[in-house]
């Protein structure tokens, strides 16, 4: 197990924080899974039952998201649910200051479980919609979502909460593309997108979108 996480912490195409080595990385993410393990039992966390397959398939594709997330600013991630992409992301990325919504209590308190577990800091649980939160609109450098709601209602959820400039991260279908006006009518504009390609996820991609300046 700690040997496949270290062989995609040291994938080429993810740099990791100066301050964290695969192996490091590959411990804290451990922890996490022995939090999943006693929790999934219980809850439903994932659909898969056992941690090689969470690795091979939520781990890989949250640290796909990594590759378009510099390592400070602030991050939003929208129904958190079991933590992914936010607590990968932010195992690798320790300094950016994020917080995951989840509107599930269970599934919230196992994310604050999970974030006093692996000593995370810098990061929190909010427990609700992001509507339940108006503070938060305008507010971050980064927002991401995997399959929170149909991908335009989840692209203009996202897009109301990026600071000007911001990143916005969406997982979507392999096929799926937005019309131009309707970018333009949320001030975004696509960058690139990243398919998954050791996952039982690749119908799916990671579409990376930039909101203007001003």
């Amino acid at each position: 197990m700690k040997n496949r996480l270290i062989e995609l912490l040291s994938d080429g195409s993810i740099d990791l924080d100066s301050d964290t080595s695969p192996e490091s990385a590959a411990e804290h993410l451990i922890l996490y899974l022995t939090e999943w393990k006693r929790w999934n039992a219980k809850i439903n966390l994932t659909a898969e039952r056992d941690e090689l397959s969470v690795i091979n398939k939520h781990i890989y594709e949250s640290l796909q998201y990594a590759r378009v997330i510099s390592p400070t600013g602030s991050l939003v991630d929208i129904g958190s649910g079991a933590g992914f992409p936010g607590i990968p992301v932010k195992i690798i990325r320790p300094k950016l200051e994020i917080v995951l919504v989840e509107s599930q209590r269970k599934r919230a308190n196992f994310l604050k479980t999970a974030i006093r577990s692996i000593e995370l800091s810098t990061i929190q649980c909010a427990h609700g919609r992001v509507t339940d939160f108006p503070e938060l609109i305008g507010k971050y450098d980064f927002v991401v979502l995997r399959h929170v709601l149909e991908p335009h209602l989840s692209l203009q959820l996202g897009a109301g909460l990026l600071s000007p400039g911001g990143s916005l991260i969406l997982q979507t279908s392999f096929d799926h593309s937005f019309q131009l006006d309707f970018l333009d009518s949320l001030r975004l504009s696509f960058v690139n997108e990243i398919f998954f390609e050791q996952s039982g996820s690749s119908h799916s991609k990671i579409m990376f979108f930039k909101r203007g300046s001003t």
